[in-house]
């Protein structure tokens, strides 16, 4: 949701030493270096967005999605994902709120009130069946539109609510795509049939990475990183597998999903057109 960061926005508690140090001087460039989508969460609910990476904080007992400064409260770009699901109703979001900073125990407990009065039975609960059952024809059935993935979190969580370990989501953290591309690779071997997954096709800069890119941004970096996975995007395949096979892609993490009218999305959605050849395949062997 970092789309919302704008001019007035405040360093946020995630900065870490060196960007709090380059806010102190620079934070122009910090608010550009910061922000990673610039569409608002309905233009990327019309490209095909269907999952959102989230960080949150604490703020004078409000909560505020941030990424290194503030963007908006929490529950603003929800209300416009609510009217999304209100006329679409079979569709199917994930949020997965990756981050907490600044919070108590008792702030998490507000959190996770608010949450669910909020999406309340729209959520696909751990007692409405495992992952693997959790397609968008038994959502429809059960009348679900919200996968909920709380992480890092310290208190339990409520059933409505899905653990880290559930979806795990591998971080890269480089500034090289020739290491990021081998990471990818060699992480989804990693997944387990029964579990979500989540590949991070981004790059984390570093404080030296962006002294020596000052005037660049985020969205430059992106269309580099979009430029060079393409290959491996293409080639991958979707779906649920069994033990012994090999692993599949589940969820693609990208940053600017906008760029060049949503082209990373395009590529994503287009690989679930092999889903229907393992279906045909399916059908050839069961009239053999």
């Amino acid at each position: 949701m970092t789309y919302g960061i704008n001019s007035n926005s405040k360093l946020a508690p995630d900065a870490d030493t060196a960007i709090r140090r380059w806010h102190r001087f620079f934070p122009f460039f910090v608010r550009r270096w910061s922000k990673n989508q610039s569409s608002n969460i309905l233009e990327q609910l019309h490209l095909g967005v269907r999952y959102f990476d989230l960080r949150i904080a604490q703020h004078e007992g409000k909560f505020y999605y941030c990424h290194s400064v503030f963007a908006m409260e929490v529950f603003e770009p929800l209300m416009e994902l609510l009217q999304f699901l209100d006329t679409h109703p079979e569709e199917v979001v994930v949020l997965d709120l990756q981050h907490f900073y600044d919070m108590t125990i008792s702030h998490h407990q507000q959190l996770h009130k608010e949450l669910l009065q909020f999406f309340d039975q729209r959520l696909y609960a751990t007692t409405d069946g495992p992952l693997l059952e959790c397609s968008l024809t038994n959502c429809a059935e059960l009348q679900r539109q919200v996968v909920l993935i709380c992480r890092r979190c310290p208190i339990g969580l409520p059933a409505q609510f899905w653990p880290s370990y559930a979806w795990p989501t591998p971080w890269p953290n480089t500034a090289s795509i020739k290491k990021l591309q081998s990471f990818l690779a060699n992480s989804l071997l990693s997944r387990q049939p029964q579990q979500g997954y989540v590949s991070q096709c981004l790059l984390t800069p570093t404080g030296r990475y962006i002294a020596l890119r000052l005037f660049f941004t985020l969205k430059r970096t992106a269309k580099r990183v979009d430029r060079k996975l393409k290959p491996w995007i293409a080639e991958q395949l979707p779906g649920p597998f069994d033990n012994g096979q090999k692993p599949r892609v589940n969820v693609f993490l990208a940053d600017f999903v906008n760029l060049k009218e949503g082209q990373f999305c395009d590529w994503v959605i287009k690989l679930n057109t092999k889903l229907e050849w393992d279906e045909c395949e399916l059908e050839e062997k069961e009239e053999c």
